[in-house]
């Protein structure tokens, strides 16, 4: 790691003696395995390194950014000339202020694990074939899509305000996509687990769980256009509120892209939607003592009772906005851009399980998974049920065809009338269900 640490600091002291006001580096050394399955058998196996390191340098206003696949001092210090050089070229930004100065932070536990590093290709190719006997154990005619893919490694980021971070990770992550045809009807579904630490990857199952929910896919029938009440069930549910926390990315706010501008402090939903963040769950999905730019990272609550607490800010957005700067800067690998993104969420659970929201719909649907993501600018809801059920009098009735909601971002969140005391839970992240009492749906029941 400490190898790491040469190298981004040497690119950093390059690009301030090329001239640079401001600096940051970043490089990383991972190995990644991946597995693909394709129509129930393994069609791509792979062990790839990957390794390399990029330079953001900022000159006089102007920006520019250079990476490069060489770990080694020379070929950083010579990225870090080349970013420089482009930052002399490119307009200036009236907007950017600074690079943020170096915050202390505990490192998370357990981002890292032994166990996890190391595993080879053989093992997950063994964990596939596994899940495609589960699933024709359960359906013999089943075909079976997905695999597996883990990555670990280390990192290190500095900048010339005196950052200097390094740690390590790993990940991985399974899915597989259950398909059965039978007399011309088509079922499908999908199952997948995330982890960081093998004591928290559970493997099996997922297959035949992800076979049994495509067969009650069978027998799919559309319903009637009306006004109903719906029940999203965890994925589903955060799906929704997945693409509402992209909506508070500051940058969009301030480009006045987002249908959020405007509302910080405002009821923008329902009392009974809270969502909070912790990036700080030890072995979290999305767990991190620092965000992309080196500044600590800490709890914080991003729906209040309904109420648009903040926006979320990187160093730029921040600084932009004359606000603090609350640790939400996103970087996408050594040659990917600075952007922003957040960390593990969890939504305030409810007094009741989802059998009873379930139980109190006379009339109206059940959503395994719909892709509910309003349109970022304007907030609107156009889409199709992928995976759902009729509820009529308080039970699941036949699976979903044909099916589409058209709502907006406001009517949903503001439309939440009860949350599951129940939910599903992926690491660092909660999940519980949510139900809608009033929302257009549009079908055709002749």
């Amino acid at each position: 790691m400490s190898e790491l640490t040469d190298h981004v600091l040497a690119a950093v002291e390059a690009a301030k003696a090329a001239g640079a006001d401001y600096a940051d580096a970043y490089c990383s050394n991972t190995v990644e395995v991946a597995v693909e399955v394709e129509k129930s058998s393994i069609n791509f196996c792979a062990t790839i390194r990957d390794q390399g390191l990029g330079v953001r340098a900022f000159s006089r206003g102007g920006s520019g950014f250079a990476s490069v696949q060489q770990l080694d001092t020379a070929s950083a210090r010579e990225c870090a000339k080349r970013a420089v050089e482009m930052a002399g070229a490119t307009h200036p930004d009236p907007d950017f202020v600074a690079l943020p100065e170096p915050c202390q932070a505990d490192p998370v536990p357990d981002m890292f694990d032994d166990q996890l590093a190391g595993l080879s290709a053989g093992y997950f190719v063994d964990l596939c074939t596994k899940g495609i006997e589960e699933a024709r154990s359960v359906a013999d005619d089943v075909v079976v899509q997905g695999g597996v893919g883990c990555d670990w490694g280390e990192f290190a980021l500095a900048s010339s305000t005196g950052v200097c971070i390094t740690d390590r990770f790993s990940t991985v992550s399974m899915s597989f996509f259950s398909i059965v045809v039978r007399d011309e009807e088509v079922g499908t579904y999908f199952e997948q687990d995330l982890a960081r630490r093998m004591s928290d990857f559970e493997p099996e199952g997922l297959a035949e769980t992800a076979t049994r929910e495509a067969l009650r896919q069978l027998g799919a029938r559309p319903v009637a256009t009306a006004r109903m009440p719906i029940v999203l069930g965890p994925l589903a549910g955060m799906g929704l509120i997945g693409s509402i926390l992209g909506a508070m990315s500051a940058q969009s706010v301030q480009h006045n892209r987002s249908y959020l501008a405007g509302r910080k402090g405002q009821q923008v939903a329902s009392e009974h939607l809270t969502i909070r963040e912790d990036p700080r769950i030890p072995a979290g999905m999305r767990s991190s003592a620092w965000d992309g730019e080196g500044v600590a990272r800490s709890p914080m609550t991003l729906i209040d009772g309904g109420v648009l607490t903040d926006y979320l800010h990187n160093s730029y957005t921040a600084n932009k906005g004359g606000v603090p700067n609350n640790g939400h800067a996103a970087r996408s690998g050594y040659s990917g851009s600075l952007g922003i993104g957040v960390s593990n969420v969890s939504l305030d659970l409810g007094p009741t399980p989802e059998t009873d929201l379930i139980a109190g719909v006379d009339d109206g649907l059940y959503i395994c998974y719909a892709g509910l993501s309003p349109n970022p600018v304007t907030g609107e809801i156009s889409t199709t049920v992928d995976f759902g059920f009729k509820i009529e009098h308080g039970e699941l009735t036949h699976p979903l065809s044909t099916t589409l909601i058209g709502s907006d971002a406001f009517e949903l969140l503001g439309g939440i009338d009860a949350v599951s005391s129940d939910y599903r839970e992926e690491p660092g992240m909660i999940l519980p269900s949510l139900r809608i009492e009033s929302v257009q749906v549009a079908g055709d029941s002749q």
